[in-house]
């Protein structure tokens, strides 16, 4: 077996877990590689990089973008160059728009009687970027509902009353972006997506034609079944293949850290990532 994890994240995004808790941990279960991938931004990078070399960790620098498309779709970058200001100019213009957007979310929530404010929700995540769970969690501590999962799904989540959409760049313009910095695009989590499989196989072929480069494979929500079948469908289209387990602390407690394939198949994934270590 080998276990490795291209897809965590940190307390910079919505993981509950820093930098260097997330890399102790993948340093005590001996991770052959480790990427953090923090939702539309890099300010995790530095630290990961420095606290990887620290502990002689084999780790690539990674980003999670969300983009724009009728059902969830999520776009990894590998390898990117953490240093460049256009890339961070792209990703600070998510971070504004989904300011804007937890301010409104907030207002919404005020008019329907919660005692929450924007200035508290700032306080109460720490420096995290904001985002639905942080809401929820301060929420929760005010009493308001049992637990995070079930104020979102009551409130925060698409066609309740509170949620509101948040502005995403187009997939092609995403792939575009992360090339440009010297990376690797992936489709993350195909599963999630919530398509047939030939709308599945439609999607990656228009996103092969923008630059993909490879298919999340394995992940929490894929089943040995569909595993097989995205293997199949990245070898025919002749697509990289890696896997992550989107950990996120107790944000996700159903989640294991780490993902383990059989020897030959994880042997391929980390030689393939192997030369974007730094």
């Amino acid at each position: 077996m080998k276990v490795f994890d291209l897809h965590l994240h940190s307390n910079f995004s919505d993981g509950t877990l820093s930098v260097e808790q997330l890399l102790k941990k993948a340093k005590n279960r001996s991770l052959e590689i480790v990427s953090i991938t923090d939702h539309d931004t890099i300010d995790s990078q530095k630290d990961a990089v420095k606290l990887a070399k620290k502990h002689n960790i084999n780790y690539i620098p990674g980003v999670e973008i969300n983009v724009e498309f009728p059902t969830h779709m999520d776009l990894l970058g590998y390898g990117i160059d953490i240093t460049s200001f256009e890339l961070k100019e792209f990703l600070d213009f998510l971070t504004y728009k989904r300011e804007a957007r937890n301010k409104k979310m907030i207002s919404l929530l005020q008019k329907k009687g919660f005692k929450i404010n924007y200035d508290e929700v700032i306080e109460f995540s720490a420096g995290d970027i904001i985002g639905r769970p942080h809401i929820a969690k301060l929420l929760l501590k005010k009493g308001y509902g049992t637990s995070i999962s079930e104020i979102i799904n009551t409130y925060l989540t698409r066609g309740k009353e509170c949620f509101l959409e948040r502005f995403k760049f187009s997939p092609k313009d995403t792939i575009k972006m992360i090339k440009k910095q010297g990376g690797l695009a992936f489709l993350a989590h195909p599963f999630k997506i919530n398509l047939k499989n030939y709308q599945l196989e439609i999607l990656i072929e228009e996103l092969k034609f923008y630059g993909l480069d490879g298919i999340e494979i394995f992940h929490y929500t894929h089943s040995p079944q569909y595993i097989n079948y995205l293997l199949e469908i990245a070898e025919k289209k002749k697509l990289m293949i890696s896997g992550g387990s989107d950990f996120h602390g107790l944000n996700k407690p159903y989640v294991t850290f780490g993902v383990s394939t059989e020897k030959k198949i994880g042997e391929k994934i980390i030689k393939n990532f192997y030369n974007l270590c730094v």
